[in-house]
């Protein structure tokens, strides 16, 4: 009879443990996204390499459609450029602490990005 009431039991104990696994945040990962363009016929794909460090993520640009010889000296968002590996990184004070929030904020930078490529003016609030 004991058995019986400890059969649920271990199955919701085994489900848990399984999906627990799978709702843990991943270390590193790649996100590709496609910006919103009025040119559909123009490249607008971006690609990200999403770290995680003990302070959060950070979010390294991997790719970018060409500026087609636009001068990037004066517009935002803009990105940094780590000193020891030379990798460009979004411009961002804020900690990330979940996948999907450094999932927006790559959404986000490329949606302005791409809007200073179509038009060669920063989106609305990047200005500087």
């Amino acid at each position: 009879m004991l058995y019986l009431i400890l059969i649920p039991i271990i199955a919701i104990g085994i489900t848990f443990a399984v999906r627990f696994q799978s709702m843990k945040e991943p270390n590193n990962f790649v996100f590709n996204y496609a910006a919103k363009s009025k040119f559909e016929s123009k490249d607008h794909s971006y690609k990200f390499n999403v770290q995680k460090f003990d302070s959060g993520y950070r979010c390294y640009i991997e790719r970018t459609p060409s500026f087609r010889g636009r001068s990037t000296a004066n517009y935002m968002p803009h990105y940094w450029v780590e000193n020891s590996t030379g990798k460009h990184y979004i411009c961002w004070t804020g900690k990330i602490m979940y996948s999907e929030q450094a999932k927006t904020l790559c959404r986000n930078w490329a949606d302005a990005t791409q809007i200073f490529i179509d038009t060669g003016k920063p989106a609305p609030g990047f200005e500087r």
